[in-house]
């Protein structure tokens, strides 16, 4: 199928701030004259998934995300319209919406653990249930009897530690958007990109077939696997080796890892212009439907502006320029996360998945720019890695056709390898060996590709 590449690969998504049509500048159009054109509408992120990323899920897993949203749909759909929280009282009031947590309150565990069960797959369908308001009668009998029934069904927990831990009390905070432990980044934010056919690592689909790894696999682990002078036994010495463990030992937060561990790691980067980290994407257009937060790694490589044809950049920006503060490195195609020990490898792993996607689509764009066909050629342009506990995982991310036509191409992440650096020198300069000359390659692939 033959497409304009500008047009139909790089499309903008069906978020509602995107929906106009794109205009690019024709091919006699000077520089000039695009930079000149009016100033593109800032892309909007939010800061969680709204209500829509909620109902459009094929299947909703049981998450504290997907109780507190449920939760907060359930309060706003008890008030009537027009009517506004003022003051504090947190005196029950008639009509109101019994919480989340109240109901689950008055289970025991055993109760519970069915229900997790029953929910694994997504639970029943309960759309037609929101907003509906229970009558005052039967909301004032359930609430007068909820802290018997608590004692009675689980046992001596007091009534002070069950309000503590009730997403009710969340609801009085201000910032009630995301859980210690994940974020946005739970089960149905993975579940999310998998409906979009961005597939995590080790996806299989529902006929049983696995996705294709890039074609280039065996070449990237060769590079991966080369020597470097750095690394050199002679250069990096035994006591080099313990100086890094105790620093990976000693680092209890994620910060202390990122200041104190990874440094050593990436060795010295004489163009500190290619590299910036924690930037939020936020020029960068939606991936899927809009209403997912902005990319946002701990680290990442790119090229320099320069390095690209102003009309190019302008083109391609809201794919290619993460950033709008426009002096950060563009096209990122090397992305890296960290965790700090108590961290979640599960997370750091999304994330990773989801950074990956953004910065292969990007790539796909630039090599793809003008051409009279897309570009699926199945290789890996793309990496990403993450760091947590010790181990270095390094992943491909490379694009798939759509699943229907005209619409967003898919992507594929896959792991190279993983290594133990804390487990010994040898192990240490194998992995940090991957990490920098996976870094060279990254550079590489941007330079071939316009």
């Amino acid at each position: 199928m033959r497409m304009i590449a500008s047009q139909v690969l790089c499309r903008k998504s069906s978020s509602p701030s995107s929906r106009k049509r794109q205009r690019f500048p024709s091919s006699h159009e000077t520089p000039d004259a695009v930079l000149n054109q009016p100033k593109k509408q800032k892309l909007r992120h939010p800061e969680f998934p709204p209500t829509q990323f909620w109902e459009r899920l094929s299947k909703i897993p049981l998450t504290r995300n997907a109780l507190r949203a449920l939760d907060g749909q359930s309060t706003q759909g008890s008030r009537p319209p027009g009517e506004t929280r003022t003051g504090r009282s947190l005196r029950p009031r008639p009509h109101s919406i019994i919480a989340v947590g109240q109901v689950v309150d008055t289970y025991s565990p055993t109760s519970l653990k069915s229900v997790k069960v029953f929910a694994r797959y997504g639970g029943p369908d309960l759309s037609h249930l929101r907003g509906f308001s229970v009558p005052a009668a039967v909301n004032n009998n359930i609430s007068s009897g909820q802290s018997s029934l608590g004692r009675r069904k689980r046992g001596s927990r007091s009534s002070t530690k069950r309000s503590s831990q009730s997403p009710t009390k969340s609801s009085t905070t201000p910032k009630t958007t995301s859980t210690k432990t994940t974020g946005p980044y739970d089960r149905a934010f993975q579940q999310h990109l998998i409906d979009h056919n961005i597939l995590p690592h080790g996806y299989g689909y529902p006929d049983g077939r696995l996705p294709q790894e890039p074609d280039n696999m065996d070449e990237i682990r060769q590079v991966l696997a080369q020597p470097r002078a750095s690394l050199s036994p002679s250069k990096f010495s035994s006591e080099d080796f313990r100086k890094f463990e105790r620093a990976d030992a000693q680092a209890a937060k994620e910060r202390e890892v990122t200041i104190n561990v990874i440094p050593i790691i990436k060795g010295d980067v004489r163009d500190k212009k290619c590299i910036a980290g924690e930037i939020p994407f936020i020029n960068l257009e939606h991936l899927t439907d809009g209403t997912l937060v902005p990319g946002n790694p701990d680290l990442y490589y790119g090229a320099h502006p320069e390095q690209l044809h102003r009309t190019v950049r302008r083109e391609l920006s809201n794919y290619i320029v993460p950033s709008t503060q426009h002096d950060l490195p563009i096209v990122p195609n090397y992305l890296f996360q960290t965790k700090g020990p108590d961290g979640s490898l599960a997370v750091a792993t999304r994330q990773a998945s989801y950074d990956g996607a953004l910065g292969a689509r990007g790539l796909h764009c630039l090599q793809s720019y003008k051409q009279p066909e897309q570009k699926y050629d199945n290789k890996a342009y793309t990496l990403t890695s993450l760091y947590h506990g010790g181990t270095i995982k390094m992943y491909t991310t490379h694009p798939i056709p759509p699943l229907i036509n005209g619409a967003q191409p898919g992507f594929v992440m896959t792991q190279i390898n993983s290594w133990s650096v804390t487990g010994n020198r040898d192990a240490f300069r194998q992995g940090a060996t991957a990490f920098r000359n996976g870094r060279d390659w990254a550079k590489r692939q941007r330079d071939n590709a316009n």
